[in-house]
């Protein structure tokens, strides 16, 4: 599959110049798109020719057939979905670091003694590099987007017409150089419709997403359009509030910029310094493909995944980051180094009593719907991702209290006494009103998720993985029993993953109840201090 590594970090980048929903989209194809693509799918389809099984023994009869029902496997059409529905992003990435690029030289010609006569003011970016969604930047934005959603449209219609969207498990040919009309079955049918469906929901999921930013940046148009614009000076001596509201000209504009200029000077230097590190960085990104990046180094690591959840433990409770070391080491890491080695020859080991071509494949299926290993990777993504929905909230929090600050440090003569409410200088949260409520449905979210699969693990295959399976599925010529290898080894796996499961629910369910306690305590300590207010006040009533 190769390493997706280069093309994350690449996206990981746009964020920062887009809006809410897209980074929901970025979200979207990272976590349901590369990371199920590398983890999971992959695997699925790792034995698709060699378990392809034809009932002829005729010399390329099998080869022609599979070529003839796949002209290209669905993970490789899936891998070129992604790259070409990433492709106008990346273009789009190009202008906005071309732009911080530009402006950053403009800022740095004002900044010379004859940098009052520039007339051409910095119109997208501010002195730390953050681009402003407008003009020529809007255009290029929206024209990404109507490409992204064509070329999404594109291949949902052209998986349809390539193969649907049911794997079938049999598939007659007639194809030179077979004799006759053979039969053809395919290895793991079911577990391959559940991945496929998975990735069609997730690529209308991303086309919706499309359409919705779209919508968004054009009311939004129209409402910024519909407001009156006006231009005012403000300095020390004449405060913002104190000026009306007037048209804005040339002058008064490279007047303004020179107050501007002169402020930030006589405070410190590191504002204009920072617009510099983040364009570099930005460049070193888009022309350096020798850098080594971190984001993702294995699809099969959990690196992206592992990477984000780490984020998440310093505006987590204790009991909270207890549950994310749980999902690490008893989870992510038992699944990578030690279960999937075990499921590795799942199949492939697997021996019928009988030699009837296909009938291997339509038992598996049979028993096994969906491997375990894929099983555990998709329930360790669900159950992430309302964590991950959390950490997306305090970020957006965290960026909207540092924006106040900078406007209170700017306008702090203008009378402004809007004060950040969840976050410190640092960055630290605090757990409360709209944030812990984000934070108890995300738990709650969690504990329901957790129990789905539970109970769904239970009735697909229970927690014992028998020995012997019995199967009497068209082609099997009487009823077949079917030997799995390794079924004491994998029990034990599979008990393991269960009990760790149900640690990672009951601390769940322990968060809730801190939390709950933990509000509690706190109103009735406000009411107490309250109460004790105004019988103090009453108290000095009466002496009066």
């Amino acid at each position: 599959m190769g390493d997706w590594g280069f093309l994350s970090g690449l996206l990981d980048k746009v964020q920062s110049h887009s809006t809410v929903i897209g980074k929901i989209w970025m979200s979207v194809l990272f976590l349901f798109r590369i990371m199920v693509l590398g983890a999971g799918a992959e695997s699925v389809w790792g034995d698709e020719q060699s378990g392809f099984v034809c009932n002829t023994q005729q010399p390329g009869c099998e080869n022609v057939c599979y070529d003839w029902t796949f002209p290209i496997s669905h993970i490789r059409f899936w891998v070129l979905q992604i790259i070409f529905v990433s492709t106008p992003t990346l273009v789009y990435l190009g202008h906005a670091v071309h732009v911080i690029h530009e402006e950053k030289k403009m800022r740095d010609r004002m900044l010379t003694p004859n940098g009052s006569r520039v007339c051409k003011l910095p119109k997208y970016t501010n002195e730390v590099g953050k681009v402003t969604i407008k003009g020529n930047l809007l255009g290029s934005y929206m024209t990404q987007l109507v490409f992204k959603i064509f070329i999404e449209a594109g291949f949902i219609v052209g998986q349809y017409y390539l193969y649907g969207f049911v794997m079938v498990p049999m598939f007659p040919c007639s194809q030179t150089p077979c004799p006759f009309t053979v039969e053809c079955y395919m290895s793991r049918p079911t577990e391959k419709t559940i991945f496929i469906i998975f990735m069609l929901v997730v690529a209308c999921v991303s086309l919706f997403l499309n359409f919705l930013e779209v919508f968004y940046l054009l009311c939004k148009r129209v409402r910024c359009g519909s407001r009156a614009r006006s231009h005012k000076i403000t300095t020390a001596d004449n405060p913002a509030s104190l000026l009306p509201p007037r048209q804005v000209n040339t002058e008064e504009a490279l007047k303004q910029n020179m107050v501007n200029i002169e402020l930030e000077g006589s405070r410190s230097i590191g504002g204009s310094l920072d617009g510099a590190k983040e364009e570099k960085r930005l460049l070193s990104v888009c022309l350096s493909p020798q850098k080594p990046l971190k984001v993702i180094e294995s699809m099969g690591d959990w690196g992206f995944l592992s990477s984000l959840l780490d984020k998440v433990q310093s505006h987590s409770t204790v009991i909270g980051k207890v549950w994310l070391v749980v999902l690490f080491i008893f989870r992510i890491m038992i699944l990578g180094a030690g279960a999937e080695k075990v499921w590795g020859d799942e199949q492939s080991n697997m021996i019928c009593n009988t030699k009837q071509p296909g009938c291997k494949n339509v038992c598996y299926d049979q028993a096994f719907p969906i491997s375990h290993i894929r099983f555990w990777v998709l329930q360790i993504i669900f159950v992430s991702s309302p964590t991950l929905i959390y950490l997306g909230h305090v970020l957006h929090v965290i960026q909207k209290e540092n924006k106040m600050r900078d406007q209170t440090l700017t306008h702090s003569k203008t009378g402004m006494v809007k004060i950040p409410k969840y976050s410190d200088d640092k960055g630290h949260i605090k757990i409360k009103g709209g944030l812990l409520g984000n934070y108890m449905t995300s738990i709650f979210f969690r504990i329901l998720l957790e129990v789905a699969f539970i109970v769904g693990q239970y009735y697909l295959y229970g927690f014992i993985m028998d020995p012997r399976v019995v199967c009497t599925r068209a082609p099997s010529p009487f009823t077949v029993e079917c030997y799995m290898s390794r079924p004491t080894e994998k029990t034990i796996f599979i008990i393991f993953m269960l009990v760790v499961s149900i640690i990672s629910l009951v601390l769940n369910v322990a968060e809730i109840i801190y939390l709950a306690c933990t509000r509690s305590t706190r109103k009735r300590s406000k009411t107490h201090k309250s109460s004790i207010g105004i019988h103090t006040c009453s108290n000095g009533d009466t002496l009066m």
